[in-house]
């Protein structure tokens, strides 16, 4: 179902647990994920709550379903926001401040391409960053 586990942002879909629990289908994951994110969060979420196959992914019922990127760049029909003519913008800015990984990640799809890219995460044994959520 998922096309790149890259975000449009850049951040790197298959180091988030929401992702790696959805993809592996694991509910007891899942149950815990919930637990904590409406601790931290203070609202109501349950497992059914936790589900993500990446921003790419054909099914667009996910996690990150209200995220500002992604629907701007499915709206430009662009891959990665590094492709907008706008880019970097206000928002993306904003974002990178807290996700560094995410502008790195980025760099390096607009350096080597996407495949090549993972290709490298896979190699390196690389994990993906945790900051994700």
């Amino acid at each position: 179902m998922a096309k790149s586990p890259i975000g449009y942002c850049g951040l790197y879909c298959a180091g988030c647990e929401i992702y790696i629990a959805s993809t592996t289908s694991n509910e007891r994951h899942k149950t815990k994920l919930a637990k904590r994110f409406a601790k931290e969060l203070g609202k109501k979420i349950t497992a059914d709550d936790i589900h993500c196959w990446g921003c790419h992914a054909n099914n667009r019922h996910c996690w990150g379903k209200k995220c500002f990127f992604r629907k701007c760049a499915a709206d430009k029909g662009i891959d990665f926001c590094y492709q907008c003519h706008e880019f970097p913008c206000e928002k993306l800015g904003e974002f990178y401040e807290k996700h560094p990984e995410a502008r790195e990640n980025l760099a390096q799809v607009c350096k080597i391409g996407v495949d090549s890219y993972i290709s490298e995460l896979i190699n390196r044994g690389e994990k993906g960053k945790k900051k994700n959520l």
